[in-house]
């Protein structure tokens, strides 16, 4: 497998990496080029650049490196080119510890490009390039950005200082100039503060040398291929997506076919029903709140969904999903709205969390995801408040963090449903989507029997 692909990186934290890859993204797709575009890490809510179709990443700290190679050769196929961009320096540790975007460089075998903050600096700065180069080691670096420069004196003395044969320059970015190191990553939350789309897209047009990183994506090294294969004719099983709702990974529809599963598309505001022949349900993501009002006044959906839950449809619930199947929730803004009733408990939404909250997840019982006693690294991406436990104190989840004492509480678990407020990834379990994907298989069967 060999898609050209290169890796924006920061020699220090930022949105700039991301901000650059998610908008030469826009350009490469209105030219008609089949893009891929990942985040090094978990993305929060509001960097998620397209809501619709849900979270790309990669997350050596949810399922390893090895893991991570896999998941990226599975969603790359068919591309014709990636980009993949870093918030943290080349050696920092990523959100969850534990690797680097440097190791995820020397995984993918991708060429890297560096950016490098110049605001107040001079010739000095050559010294924190070479330093990083040196220690790249058997890492392809193949170009700079340098980004807020004051002026074309600033630019020139800097490219002089850091850029030569071995080493070009891939871009400059001018301060004052749209996008910024301190600019966040443009997701929802970053669109208005670049002034809007078009206008960083013709800034990193003129700056930034397109032809340069495009030949450095070719410099790629070649993946073996992960040999996955999909099953066809399995149970359907349906992944909520579209406004209102964004999927938690786009990883989940690759596992899910892969595990034996034909997937379609729910959209919670427009269907009004589940097909007859859906063995299952995946509502695992984040909950839009400025689109609570438009779900849930989809009264036909939720109680479509109510009577199927309880009929035993296997259903996954993460995140937003368990807020879906409350039976209310008041938003951050004092709204109230009934939802789902599937669990008879209340929610308050306090925000969303500006970066993931990790933490540690044990499975008291076996369930959907995953066996008793298995640990998992899971992820929060909003804070949000229980009125009171659904369902009984009998817990699908512990969930422990260094700064907690003991373990918490978290979760419903049946043999066909599980709740709870917390992420977790798939390809970080034992058994992948394999033991979902089988109840479904099961529900199915027993609908024609």
């Amino acid at each position: 497998m060999s898609v050209p692909r290169v890796l924006f990186v920061p020699t220090h934290r930022t949105g700039l990496g991301y901000a650059i890859a998610s908008f030469l993204a826009e350009i490469a797709l209105r030219s008609g080029v089949e893009i891929r575009l990942h985040h090094l890490g978990v993305v929060a809510p509001g960097e998620v650049w397209d809501r619709w179709g849900g979270s790309c990443f990669l997350d050596a700290g949810l399922y390893g490196l090895e893991a991570l190679g896999d998941l990226y050769a599975r969603s790359v196929g068919g591309a014709q080119l990636s980009l993949l961009a870093a918030g943290v320096g080349i050696f920092d540790e990523c959100a969850g510890g534990r690797w680097t975007p440097a190791a995820a460089a020397k995984k993918l075998d991708a060429p890297v490009v560096l950016l490098v903050d110049c605001r107040g600096w001079g010739r000095t700065v050559a010294a924190v390039v070479d330093g990083i180069r040196a220690r790249l080691a058997d890492i392809n670096l193949g170009g700079v950005i340098l980004s807020g420069l004051r002026d074309e004196a600033h630019a020139k003395e800097m490219r002089n200082a850091v850029c030569g044969p071995d080493l070009p320059l891939a871009g400059v970015l001018m301060e004052g100039e749209m996008p910024e190191w301190d600019t966040p990553a443009p997701g929802i939350a970053g669109v208005s503060s670049v002034k809007g789309p078009a206008e960083a897209m013709a800034a990193l047009e003129r700056r930034l040398n397109l032809d340069l990183i495009e030949q450095l994506a070719g410099q790629r090294g070649f993946l073996p291929d992960p040999g996955f294969s999909r099953e066809s004719g399995g149970p359907m099983v349906l992944l909520a997506s579209g406004r209102g709702f964004t999927p938690w990974t786009r990883d989940a529809v690759e596992l899910l076919r892969s595990a034996g599963a034909r997937v379609r598309r729910l959209d919670l505001i427009e269907d009004e029903a589940l097909p007859a022949e859906t063995a299952g349900v995946v509502l695992a993501g984040h909950l839009w709140q400025e689109a609570l009002s438009e779900l849930a006044g989809n009264f036909s959906l939720m109680r479509d969904l109510r009577v199927r839950i309880e009929e035993g449809l296997p259903v996954l619930a993460l995140g937003g999903g368990m807020t879906y199947l409350l039976r209310g929730v008041q938003d951050s803004f004092g709204r109230s709205h009934e939802l789902c009733g599937v669990l008879p408990a209340s929610m308050e939404i306090v925000g969303d969390l500006e970066e993931p909250g990790f933490v540690e997840v044990k499975a008291e019982k076996d369930c959907l995801l995953l066996e008793r006693s298995e640990i998992v690294t899971g992820w929060m991406i909003q804070d949000a408040e229980l009125a009171e436990a659904p369902v009984s104190n009998s817990f699908a989840f512990g969930l422990h963090h260094p700064a907690w004492e003991g373990r918490l509480g978290e979760g419903v678990a049946t043999k066909s449903l599980l709740c709870s407020r917390v992420l977790i990834h798939p390809a970080s379990c034992r058994r992948g989507m394999r033991s979902f994907v089988a109840a479904c298989r099961d529900y199915a069967d027993s609908l024609t029997t």
